[in-house]
């Protein structure tokens, strides 16, 4: 006999909705010394990704931009030579359409900041 049909779906919980203070909360333990995302994350009895995505959320708040990109630049020792004229500075950028890639002049390193925060 075929019972498919014919018994009620499962009742599945409801989504638990966090409150900014508990994700605060969360977060700050997170950061503790001597403290991993995973042992909070059983602490709070939650998804250690919850932990990590709450974290970035934060640190984007924080930096006061959704779409502001940290770039560390890279400057080679040979490049800070100053027997060396024609060095290059390459600064390599995200994009959602792929990545970006700037040579730019070390001599003219003033204006190429002035071209970044130009382009925000």
């Amino acid at each position: 006999m075929d019972t498919q049909g014919l018994l009620p779906a499962p009742a599945r919980p409801p989504r638990r909705k966090h409150s900014l203070q508990f994700k605060e909360q969360v977060v700050a333990t997170s950061y503790a010394p001597n403290t991993s995302v995973a042992s909070v994350a059983q602490q709070f009895k939650i998804n250690a990704n919850l932990v990590h995505k709450w974290r970035r959320q934060f640190e984007t708040k924080a930096a006061g931009c959704d779409d502001f990109i940290k770039v560390a630049p890279r400057i080679p020792a040979k490049a800070m030579n100053a027997s060396c004229p024609d060095a290059t500075l390459k600064v390599e950028l995200r994009n959602t359409l792929g990545p970006v890639t700037i040579h730019w002049p070390m001599a003219d390193l003033a204006d190429l900041a002035s071209w970044l925060k130009s382009q925000s």
